[in-house]
């Protein structure tokens, strides 16, 4: 991946110019200290004035109002631009100044709409950072310090401020009585730095002539090598993939990570501000020799399985297969957007058209007409793909056809992420826009059922990422989910059982595997790979299931890049790719047992004697709703659980079936499942009593009142336990109700009989 750049031949800005903006993914404004507002077409490179902005108007910075939901019609092409004389104004996109504010005492450096476009923040050679209205009103002033503030930036939800202090970044919560975190950050002054509006990445430059990358706590992830003058201008992608970093004569593309992608040394002169197009394709800047520069991204990669698809012009999809070496050469009538492979479809995308091409068959791409053009976000899976546009969102099937629009509460297409968002052949996840503790759980199955999300997933933590599982059956769809805290958990998401299994801790990153449910995280630099996830509920089994890889050759800060068939793609902090084999035979296990050939499975097993492989097969034994306990049996035999395997020749000899299911269940950990099992055939007792030897007390009370049955037969076992331990009551709610409630030992002790009786017939 790298950038191509094109500057005009002559410049057109009689001066330096100081600020550019996109105000759309087709046109860039420029302003210069000519004074000149110029309107650039980026397709053939030419400028029209559009204004002059007045011979006292220096510019510093420049914004577009973010065309948010709530910033459509009349305000949708207001323009931020900030000056030398301590004024910022408010422009419409035909150059005229519709307000203007004396806000600072010396020059505004930095001007930024909000994420949401309901405010402003200015930052000035005064020391102080403040926030304002839309109309330009004083909200607050949020910072007043000596130091001029040279770069300041919002964090992704707009509740906090990243900004520069001599040499040291202070990050300011807008909440009240909110101590400031403050860290120095470069040996020389800080003159620029920029919040991702993905995640809580920090990228600064400075006089150091170094760019570094941090965390939202402060900590250094990367830092660059010297360069050969100072940094001067910094600029996030949309996405958060991407950054780029710009000095005198020098654009460098970055991983967001920090390495760098390419370096182009463009003839620029100093590049005081860049600004990236609302796809992320595109990328523009202001050079001090009056030019402005485009730069388009090339090269860039798609890779599945023994296809890699590449952008090698603007134009230009190149495929090769490398099994044969062949190559395809597939020229669209516009630029590039978005590119995506798997499975059997190549999906790009154009300002206006949607190429669908079949890997069998790349002479006929199934073509529609996009909605709002420029999509933001693509999605593809084994049978559609999702489609996010500007307004609109789409699945659509790979003829073309859209087979649903999907809503969800508190939807805000603009700030969806890649990770926020998770699409299977029958779901689709959704993170909340406002609390971030709540996932949305959409059904596919019907049309009518998208209109408004079907079920919430509410987590104690706000999510950082979701992802959902591609295979199996719907009712045993599996999400995992990373919260804050970096923890990875496993949570059903169509099913009433929202328990939350936590699979491991400090997850850098985690990828499902295409073909098989295993999953592959990054944890505290290690490699471990889940090839049964669904074992969480068993710390024991879940290790046994697993497998942790932790060479040094992963070295610091290492991501999944992929995770397809037997192998994990991992890219390394200095952006090398390393492929870590796994092992095969879990992935046709899990084959096996999808197609349900359960004979096949066991043989696998046998033939292989692999101690990971036997409690694999263990876990997806009871939690089938197949009959196949006698493979269980053999299952956790060979891993030497005799506690499971006299617990299931214990469910065998049970000759109620209902109650035999409900055993199978609890042993797979579905404890909600097995009481439902009982509860739905009438057999309220016995799933008082599975609560009971579960030491579950206060469910097995709640079920008894519901019910209003065998309440003293909780209380009398209870106070035996107690007993037992020679333990006092400590449950405020037993205690009342053994006021309350008469036992009588005797006849509770010939209730449980009966009802024990009752159930072997």
């Amino acid at each position: 991946m790298k950038l191509k750049i094109a500057l005009a031949k002559t410049p057109s800005h009689s001066a330096p110019v100081t600020c550019v903006g996109w105000s759309s993914t087709e046109e860039v404004y420029s302003i210069g200290d000519d004074n000149q507002l110029l309107s650039w077409s980026v397709s053939n490179n030419q400028s029209k004035k559009v204004a002059h902005l007045g011979k006292d108007l220096f510019a510093i910075d420049m914004q577009f109002l973010p065309r948010t939901s709530g910033t459509l019609g009349k305000h949708g092409d207001l323009v931020l631009i900030t000056s030398a004389d301590g004024k910022f104004h408010i422009m419409n996109r035909s150059g005229r100044i519709e307000r203007s504010v004396e806000a600072h005492k010396g020059a505004i450096l930095v001007g930024q709409w909000g994420n949401d476009g309901a405010g402003l923040l200015t930052a000035g050679e005064d020391g102080c950072i403040k926030i304002w209205s839309r109309s330009g009103m004083l909200r607050s002033i949020v910072v007043s310090s000596d130091n001029s503030v040279y770069g300041a930036s919002w964090a992704p939800d707009s509740q906090s401020i990243a900004y520069t202090q001599g040499k040291f970044i202070v990050i300011k919560q807008l909440a009240p009585n909110t101590k400031p975190l403050r860290w120095k950050a470069h040996e020389e002054l800080v003159l620029c730095l920029a919040w991702s509006p993905a995640s809580e990445l920090i990228v600064s430059g400075g006089e150091d002539c170094q760019y570094k990358v941090w965390d939202g706590q402060g900590r250094q992830l990367f830092y660059s090598g010297p360069h050969d003058n100072h940094i001067t201008s910094i600029a996030w992608a949309p996405n958060g993939d991407l950054f780029a970093v710009a000095s005198y004569n020098t654009v460098r593309l970055c991983d967001y990570s920090g390495w760098s992608r390419s370096l182009e040394k463009p003839t620029t002169g100093c590049v005081y501000k860049m600004a990236w197009s609302g796809d992320g394709t595109q990328l523009a800047g202001a050079c001090a020799n009056g030019h402005v520069f485009f730069a388009h991204i090339v090269e860039r990669h798609v890779h599945y399985k023994n296809f890699t698809a590449s952008v090698t012009e603007r134009k230009v999809v190149t495929v090769r297969n490398v099994v044969d070496d062949t190559l395809e050469q597939l020229e669209l009538p516009e630029r590039v957007i978005q590119l995506a492979l798997k499975y059997t479809h190549l999906v790009a995308t154009t300002p206006t058209q949607c190429y669908i091409y079949n890997t069998n068959n790349w002479n006929t791409p199934a073509i529609f007409d996009l909605k709002d053009g420029s999509v933001i976000l693509l999605l593809l899976v084994e049978k559609h793909m999702l489609l996010v546009e500007k307004n609109t969102i789409g699945i659509y099937n790979y003829q073309g056809r859209l087979i649903a629009s999907p809503r969800w509460p508190n939807m805000r297409l603009e700030s969806l992420r890649a990770t926020h968002i998770s699409l299977s052949s029958d779901t689709l996840v959704v993170r909340d826009s406002i609390d971030y503790k709540i996932a949305h759980v959409i059904d596919l199955s019907s049309v009518r059922s998208t209109t408004e999300s079907s079920a919430t997933i509410q987590h104690f933590l706000p999510i950082l990422q979701v992802a959902l599982d591609q295979w199996g059956p719907p009712n045993s769809r599996m999400l995992a989910l990373v919260n804050k805290t970096k923890d990875l958990y496993i949570v059903a998401a169509r099913n009433n059982n929202k328990i939350f299994h936590k699979l491991g801790r400090k997850t850098e990153s985690f990828q499902w595997n295409s073909e098989a449910n295993i999953i592959a995280t990054i944890q505290d630099t290690q490699l471990v790979v889940w090839y049964c996830p669904t074992a969480a509920f068993n710390s024991t089994l879940l290790k046994l299931c697993s497998m942790q890889y932790g060479a040094p050759e992963l070295g610091r800060n290492p991501r999944i890049s992929d995770f397809v068939g037997n192998s994990v793609s991992i890219r390394r902090a200095d952006g090398s790719l390393i492929n870590v084999p796994i092992s095969p035979f879990p992935s046709i296990l899990h084959k096996c047992i999808q197609d349900n050939k359960w004979s096949e499975a066991l043989n696998l097993c046998r033939s292989t004697n692999d101690e990971t492989l036997w409690a694999c097969l263990a876990v997806l034994t009871i939690q089938s709703s197949a009959d196949v306990m006698d493979i269980a049996e053999e299952a956790f035999a060979n891993i030497n659980h005799f506690d499971k395997v006299f617990y299931i020749q214990h469910a065998k000899s049970l000759t109620n079936k209902i109650q035999q299911k409900a055993a199978v269940a609890l042993l797979g950990g579905a404890l909600q499942e097995a009481e439902a099992i009982l509860l739905h055939n009438g057999m309220v007792f016995q799933a008082i009593y599975s609560n009971i030897q579960m030491h579950n007390w206060r469910r097995a009370l709640d079920l008894a009142i519901k019910h209003k049955t065998h309440i003293d037969t909780v209380l009398f076992l209870r106070q035996n336990y107690l007993d037992i331990l020679g333990k006092p009551e400590s449950d405020n709610k037993f205690s009342s109700m053994s006021e309350t409630i008469q036992i009588d030992a005797e006849k509770v002790q010939q209730k449980i009989s009966a009802e024990i009786l009752k159930s072997t017939h």
